[in-house]
């Protein structure tokens, strides 16, 4: 089978588990259901989204981020909300259904200032470490423009209005890519031989979708 486009979400879910990806992703022979927490996140994105590209102004609920977009809108740079980007096979920036697309994502908010360039992804979710997400973006931001030679990505955590991620230089790229390799090496080869082994943990006990699977347990009830 051929390898199908990977995102940084697909390629995460993946290593979580190939059989539940397999399921869920491929056959989509069972459907996870979104939570509230997913839900929310979404209406967060569209209500910053509508800011940004069009100054209509946020809920009072969400109120407290006005400040920080307000300085985004205010830096020097061209810039694209909610951007979709895509790569090809060799690396480099294609249109996002193209035949050849070997990798999909959308920035939630970029600005691009000669050599310089900014990367801004909104999270709704736990406080992380995981600067996977950025660096992809960093690499297509290289890849789409030759002129910038230092890509800012930081996550905006809404939870507790932080930032965090990392900064990075062309001459980083070789390195940058080596991230990914192992990975994706396994992905590819899952499709390629279409072997999905299941990987058990703790979502296997009552998270995961797939109750057929031999790992698969029910939520613990608590007394």
């Amino acid at each position: 089978m051929q390898p199908q486009p990977w995102s940084h979400s697909r390629l995460e879910a993946f290593k979580n588990c190939p059989r539940q990806f397999h399921e869920v992703q491929i056959l989509k022979s069972v459907k996870e259901e979104k939570g509230e927490a997913t839900l929310w996140g979404e209406q967060v994105h569209k209500h910053f989204e509508n800011f940004l590209a069009d100054g209509v102004d946020l809920p009072d609920v969400l109120g407290m981020h006005r400040e920080f977009l307000e300085r985004l809108i205010a830096l020097p740079g061209e810039p694209h909300v909610e951007r979709r980007i895509a790569l090809d096979t060799s690396g480099q920036p294609c249109g996002f259904f193209d035949a050849n697309v070997w990798y999909r994502g959308v920035i939630d908010y970029q600005k691009v200032n000669g050599s310089q360039a900014l990367v801004i992804d909104h999270k709704t979710g736990k406080v992380h470490q995981k600067l996977g997400q950025l660096i992809i973006f960093a690499l297509w931001t290289f890849a789409q423009y030759p002129e910038v030679q230092t890509v800012r990505a930081e996550y905006y955590w809404t939870q507790n209005r932080t930032k965090a991620g990392g900064t990075y230089s062309r001459a980083d790229i070789p390195q940058l890519w080596a991230l990914f390799i192992p990975d994706l090496r396994q992905y590819a080869e899952a499709f390629k031989t279409d072997t999905w082994q299941p990987r058990q943990s703790g979502l296997c006990n009552g998270w995961c979708p797939v109750t057929d699977c031999e790992f698969w347990k029910p939520k613990r009830k608590r007394s």
